[in-house]
Order: C-alpha cells, then structure tokens, then sequence
C-alpha cells in the first residue's frame, strides 16, 4: 500500500484597508444667566449698574459671537431707559473646548424721572423685559 504524503497545510495572510470617517457636528453651549437686577431711585445723580455673569462652552477650534438681543430699550412698565453690553471678551471669541467667562453688564442712565404711581414699583408687568442671549458660530 502507498500512502500519498500529506502537503504541508499553507497559512496565508490577506490584507485589506479602510477608512476610520468621523463627522463631527460642532456645538456651543451656554449658561443661564441670572436676572439683572437694577436699583434705582428716580432723578438719581449717578448711573445704576448691574452685572450678571454666564459661560460659554464651544468646541476648540470654533469661532464665535456673543450677543444679547434688546441691547438698548426704555422699560415699558416703569419708564426707565437702560443698555446692555456683553462683557470680556466683547463679541465672542474662539473656542478652546473649555468654559469662557462672559457677563451682561446693565446701566440705567442718572437723572431719569421713570413711571411709578406708589412709593416704589417694579417692572414685573412688563412685556419688554425677557432678553435673549445668542451665541453665533
């Protein structure tokens, strides 16, 4: 009887590549700032401040802006004019993927008579006092 040798078994490597594709939708976030709150008295001899502080979170790399809508509006309740800025960096920046210090900063000119029939009033009745912070990017 013959036995026919085996053939040695024959290991082979294949090899084939691809592409890893990522998409990456670029995102802000923003804080919620608290209300500004002024205290004023009518006819008063220096201008009332108020500050609110907030952050913005965007993706490193990624330009943007800040804004706050109403920048510049006479109170419809109490008669008062004031303006609003955004503070440091003015306008936006450049996001590093970490959270940047923003604030709204308010002022409410001196000498202004305002609207109140009581001793003291507020602006809770009115309809022109919910701003909008807007980050562009």
């Amino acid at each position: 009887m013959m036995f026919a040798a085996a053939a040695p078994a024959q290991a082979a490597s294949v090899l084939s590549t691809l592409n890893v594709d990522i998409t990456l939708t670029s995102l802000c976030q923003v804080s919620t700032p608290a209300n500004l709150s002024f205290a004023y008295t009518s006819f008063q001899a220096t201008a009332a401040t108020a500050s609110t502080p907030f952050n913005v979170t965007c993706v490193s790399g990624l330009p943007y802006t800040v804004g706050v809508s109403g920048a510049n509006v006479t109170d419809d309740a109490v008669g008062l004019a004031y303006s609003l800025a955004v503070a440091a960096p003015i306008g936006g920046g450049t996001g590093t993927g970490l959270s940047q210090n923003y604030a709204i900063d308010g002022t409410i000119a001196a000498g202004q008579a305002g609207t109140c029939t009581s001793a003291t009033c507020t602006n809770a009745l009115a309809t022109n006092n919910i701003k909008i912070v807007t980050i562009a990017y």
